[in-house]
């Protein structure tokens, strides 16, 4: 049963970015998929619903490639370099879907947002990341900070920066440079300690 919605997922996946939202049917993704329509209705009741489903897995893999660079063995400050490396090239090899995504944010109730399954594989992202700052600060790599605030902010600014750079190719000099400012600017952040009085 999980083998058959997640094929039909993947199959949505690549007919919305090809097609865009509207462009989409369920008869397209029953295509796609190799189901029948009767199949997919079995999964989702409508195509918002399939769509909603689509977004949600995106969000867990993000989980994923957070918690996969955060049980690398390498100080905190590099994890989070490797977190951002690794999601950039994520958000180039899914741009199609990426830029989907950005058009039809609206898709997303807000107003329903929060206590939604997308609202809760998103606060799981900030969790992975408060609870390594957190282990920073046991081992004074980071300095006391409330974790939870500085990983959500921490987010912001990698989807901020992944959001104006959709449209861009990333080659492997540009992926360092992103890197590093990112890292740079919430590790060490934009003052200058020369300007203190």
């Amino acid at each position: 049963m999980e083998f058959r919605r997640k094929a039909i997922v993947d199959a949505a996946r690549e007919v919305f970015s090809e097609n865009g939202y509207n462009g989409t049917t369920i008869d397209s993704v029953a295509a796609k998929s190799e189901f029948a329509k009767a199949t997919l209705y079995k999964f989702f009741r409508t195509k918002e619903e399939l769509y909603m489903s689509v977004v949600e897995d995106v969000f867990v893999e993000i989980n994923e490639i957070a918690e996969g660079a955060m049980h690398e063995n390498l100080p905190v400050r590099e994890k989070f370099g490797l977190f951002v490396r690794r999601l950039i090239t994520h958000f180039s090899d899914h741009a199609d879907f990426f830029r989907l995504l950005m058009r039809e944010m609206g898709r997303v109730n807000m107003a329903g947002w929060k206590g939604s399954p997308h609202a809760l594989i998103h606060e799981k992202l900030n969790e992975i990341l408060a609870a390594e700052l957190d282990r920073g600060i046991k081992l004074r790599q980071v300095r006391r900070i409330d974790t939870l605030r500085a990983a959500q902010v921490f987010n912001h600014m990698v989807y901020a920066y992944h959001m104006n750079n959709l449209f861009h190719e990333h080659d492997e000099r540009m992926k360092n440079e992103a890197v590093d400012f990112l890292v740079t600017v919430f590790f060490d952040g934009i003052g200058s300690r020369e300007g203190k009085k």
